[in-house]
């Protein structure tokens, strides 16, 4: 067996050792492509909170939310049996992510639901006040 048959048969150990990870790091690279856009669109098309409240919230929270398409927004502060307290905004958004600030300092200690409503449906989520 000569030099050139043993660099031959290097060569061809590398390939069939490199061909699957490089496969791998391809099928990774694509997968995680793939969650990104599909996670981006899901965010676009749905109507949530973005971020959680830190309960207990103190004097002013800031409110992130995300609007799926063009809709007539209402977001309420309600008290537990849902009356509504305070009406936050009721317009029509388009859709994408806004930020409104809560000022709870006229309000008392407790547990209270803001309500996310536009065409399609309703979110509602607990706020525990500790002014």
């Amino acid at each position: 067996m000569g030099k050139d048959a043993i660099g031959y048969f290097f060569i061809i150990l590398l390939i069939l050792i490199a061909a699957p990870l490089v496969f791998w790091i391809l099928s990774m690279l694509y997968a995680w492509v793939k969650w990104l856009f599909n996670d981006k669109k899901k965010l676009n098309d749905s109507y949530s909170f973005i971020n959680e409240f830190d309960n207990p919230v103190n004097n002013n929270h800031e409110l992130w939310y995300n609007i799926g398409t063009k809709s007539e927004v209402s977001l309420d502060l309600t008290d537990t049996k849902f009356n509504t307290l305070r009406n936050l905004i009721k317009e029509v958004k388009q859709s994408g992510s806004y930020k409104i600030d809560i000022n709870t300092k006229e309000l008392g200690n407790g547990r209270y639901f803001v309500k996310l409503t536009t065409d399609n449906q309703t979110i509602t989520k607990q706020i525990i006040i500790d002014n």
